[in-house]
């Protein structure tokens, strides 16, 4: 591999492995598919390594990213003026919001130049998908907010989150068959989170199909075999809640009891008695809604992250 000018130096006083995987960190960063594996093994690069500054820079700009100023700053004063890294401070700190003073490099006035530019292009591109919706035309409509999510992804997780809901609540509200809209959500969550998407915007809408929903996202989930079992049992309390509310798939609900049974013994000990009602009743279950379930009230915010991936 060729080095970039700037890390050639580098070469004479560093390990050129961590070299290469402090590239694919940043790759990562600023790519939209953020590596945690890369990025914890940046974090034992020793304080005093010249290989440091991009450590703090990687992380300053993953903060960026998170639109959190405060860890921004904090990983920018730690870079020292005197190291390549230093030259990019005034432009984070600028987009950040830490400095009213514009960049003085003509590099620098380019990129938030293209940066004002690409905002106002978004805002254009809500528009145009907006006008698809009003005009019936689903692929147009998938596309455009699709790029929009994809967008917003990096830098606003949340914020993509909603607006993939609003698309989806759309989508069924206009009675699309909704596939293309699907694989667009898969490419840019993976296909596991945007299944809990789906499986969240039947439970917003009270429309039919949240128990198929969820129960595709569940399964999905059993099969990646989360340690966290907190995570299984908010899915499964959800799982529960929707096969209260319509008629349940016996054959979907057999599968699930079996993972369950076999890989979270202690969550299947816990709701055994709902679990024995779903498993022999051939509709709707009417077994009492568990303790501390959260009711949504109409109106109120959607908690995106219910449980953290």
């Amino acid at each position: 591999m060729v080095f970039p000018k700037e890390l050639q130096p580098l070469l004479y006083t560093s390990d050129p492995g961590q070299i290469l995987t402090i590239l694919d960190a940043l790759e990562s960063v600023t790519n939209g598919m953020e590596n945690p594996g890369l990025l914890e093994q940046i974090k034992g690069i020793p304080m005093d390594s010249p290989l440091r500054p991009y450590v703090d820079l990687i992380f300053a700009l993953q903060a960026f990213y998170r639109n959190d100023p405060k860890t921004v700053s904090q990983f920018l004063d730690a870079i020292s003026d005197s190291t390549p890294p230093a030259r990019l401070k005034p432009l984070l700190s600028f987009l950040a919001g830490l400095s009213k003073d514009p960049p003085e490099g003509i590099v620098e006035k380019e990129i938030v130049k293209a940066i004002q530019n690409r905002k106002s292009h978004l805002e254009t591109a809500l528009e145009e998908a907006e006008l698809f919706l009003k005009q019936n035309q689903e692929e147009s409509f998938s596309d455009s907010i699709a790029y929009l999510i994809r967008e917003l992804y990096g830098k606003f997780p949340e914020s993509s989150k909603q607006l993939a809901l609003w698309a989806l609540e759309k989508t069924q509200e206009k009675g699309w068959e909704g596939s293309l809209l699907d694989g667009h959500l898969k490419m840019i969550f993976g296909e596991l989170e945007a299944n809990r998407l789906k499986a969240v915007s039947f439970l917003l809408s009270g429309q039919p199909g949240a128990f198929q929903a969820w129960s595709s996202f569940l399964m999905k989930l059993l099969l990646t075999a989360p340690k966290n079992e907190q995570i299984v049992e908010a899915s499964l309390l959800i799982w529960i809640y929707t096969a209260m509310q319509e008629k349940v798939d016996l054959q979907r609900v057999k599968g699930i009891h079996d993972i369950l049974a076999k890989n979270y013994p202690t969550l299947t000990e816990k709701y055994q008695k709902v679990l024995n009602e779903l498993t022999a009743s051939p509709g709707k279950v009417s077994a009492p809604t568990p303790p501390n379930f959260p009711v949504r009230k109409k109106g109120s915010i959607v908690q995106l992250e219910l449980f953290p991936f």
